[in-house]
């Protein structure tokens, strides 16, 4: 059976991640996140990371099936630290919190360093992590500001397709596959423009608008970023949180999570 959370808050569920992790303690380690949990990178390049840049796993057997610490410790890694959590957007039941982590070596020197939003979502046993959104190319000490412009820039051009009502121009500036983080329990992966398209059958229909000056950074790499934007659908605010990589030349949205 899938190990489940049961964290107070999204923020101890945050924390647990890695205290488990640096624990070598497996069931732990699964039991912070909610099922079905999605990791998705913004690395291009699947061999930059130790599994497929999208990966939605069902339970935690399916989750721990692959070995992580051997492969780790060979590389000289002892233990990760937690970047302060910080709330990006919140609901009842949603939350996205923006951090990440630094690894070090038995010197305590550091090694690699990420920002990721942690897509938390609360269920009846607790906050846990639905989603990991991982921009996979941040490094200290680089300024990275040209690379926030575009980020914003690429989400704010595919925002406007949508305010046009031009779901397929949408849809093809989209990345694929493309991973969609709803309510707790939900992850849908669409992995082709016209699959998208006949997801949103329909949408055309209503009016959307994206406020100017809704798209905000939230963390950013060389090559991923996390931003915030609003939509209005009908009069109607939605906040959502988006991965974005950057993809033949263009910046893409990867993963959405809306509240």
């Amino acid at each position: 059976m899938p190990t489940v959370s049961r964290y107070e808050t999204p923020e101890a569920a945050y924390f647990a991640f890695l205290e488990t992790f640096n624990a070598r303690d497996a069931t732990g380690w699964a039991g912070v996140n909610s099922w079905p949990h999605a990791r998705v990178s913004a690395a291009a390049d699947s061999t930059a990371h130790w599994r497929p840049p999208t990966r939605v796993f069902s339970d935690a057997e399916e989750y721990l099936a692959e070995p992580l610490w051997d492969d780790l410790e060979a590389t000289g890694w002892a233990r990760s630290q937690s970047l302060p959590p910080t709330v990006a957007q919140a609901s009842d039941d949603k939350a996205h919190i923006a951090g990440g982590w630094t690894r070090y070596d038995a010197d305590d020197e550091p090694m690699a360093a990420n920002r990721v939003v942690y897509v938390m979502t609360r269920t009846v046993d607790g906050w846990g992590i639905q989603a990991q959104l991982k921009t996979d190319s941040f490094a200290d000490g680089v300024d990275f500001s040209s690379q926030e412009r575009a980020a914003v820039a690429g989400v704010e051009s595919a925002l406007s397709l949508l305010n046009g009502g031009e779901i397929e121009a949408y849809c093809e500036a989209l990345a694929y596959p493309f991973t969609l983080i709803g309510p707790p329990g939900v992850v849908i992966v669409i992995n082709s423009a016209a699959e998208m398209a006949e997801a949103m059958r329909g949408v055309g229909d209503d009016r959307l608008d994206a406020p100017p000056g809704s798209v905000q950074i939230v963390n950013c790499g060389s090559s991923g970023a996390n931003v915030t934007f609003r939509v209005e659908r009908d009069g109607v605010p939605q906040r959502a949180l988006a991965l974005v990589g950057l993809r033949d030349g263009a910046w893409r949205m990867l993963a959405i999570s809306g509240l």
